[in-house]
């Protein structure tokens, strides 16, 4: 039945896509190529265009496959976050993971990286005109979740509060109107209908998402 579902959806599918770096009211720009950003130790911030002298820079490259790199003042590998998208909010490197569906704290110490998964509170901060839905509200009986749509067009961020990976996950619909992006987990609504999300070709047969919006 799912896959009957599945395909019946995917034949009526119309996706609009745009790239990352033009994702609508993500109010902080995101980290381009050739970009460079500072980090200063004492005080735990990073920026970019910084007026302070004598800080070391890092300037963004490509990366293996869909990520990027680091490279220090040297033109030396400094590190890389594993994400698709970063951007710097309140002096703090974030990063977001397609795979993952989160976002990150970019966590610097000594030329050491690690990464803190984001609250739903604040991505909230990051995102205010988003609703974010977190995958745990959706019923674990019919996985579909009902939600209002009270505006002429709904933005919406799927918040992967579970501990699973979306690699190749989609949107798709056979009646609502949307839009979708390159950043995985985002989409705007146009119009009310169903909207389901789940990897095309049910791959290891993972658990998959419908909206219900009305």
């Amino acid at each position: 039945m799912k896959k009957i579902l599945t395909s019946f959806l995917i034949m009526f599918c119309t996706v609009i896509f745009a790239k990352a770096s033009d994702m609508p009211d993500l109010k902080y720009k995101n980290i381009d190529i050739k970009d460079k950003i500072t980090y200063d130790i004492e005080t735990n911030t990073w920026a970019k265009n910084t007026d302070k002298k004598n800080l070391n820079y890092f300037m963004k490259v490509k990366g293996f496959g869909d990520f990027y790199d680091y490279l220090d003042s040297e033109q030396n590998f400094a590190f890389t976050t594993n994400c698709e998208y970063e951007l710097i909010h309140n002096n703090t490197l974030i990063g977001y993971s397609n795979r993952d569906m989160k976002f990150y704290e970019i966590l610097y110490d000594n030329k050491t990286v690690g990464k803190r998964a984001l609250t739903k509170e604040e991505v909230g901060a990051i995102l205010p005109e988003y609703k974010i839905i977190s995958l745990s509200d959706f019923s674990p009986k019919t996985n579909s979740l009902k939600i209002k749509k009270n505006f002429s067009a709904m933005k919406v961020f799927l918040f992967n509060d579970t501990e699973d990976t979306f690699d190749g996950y989609t949107f798709t619909s056979g009646n609502s109107k949307f839009e979708q992006y390159d950043l995985r987990g985002f989409l705007t609504v146009y119009k009310p209908g169903m909207v389901q999300f789940s990897s095309p070709d049910g791959q290891n047969d993972k658990r998959w998402y419908v909206l219900l919006i009305r």
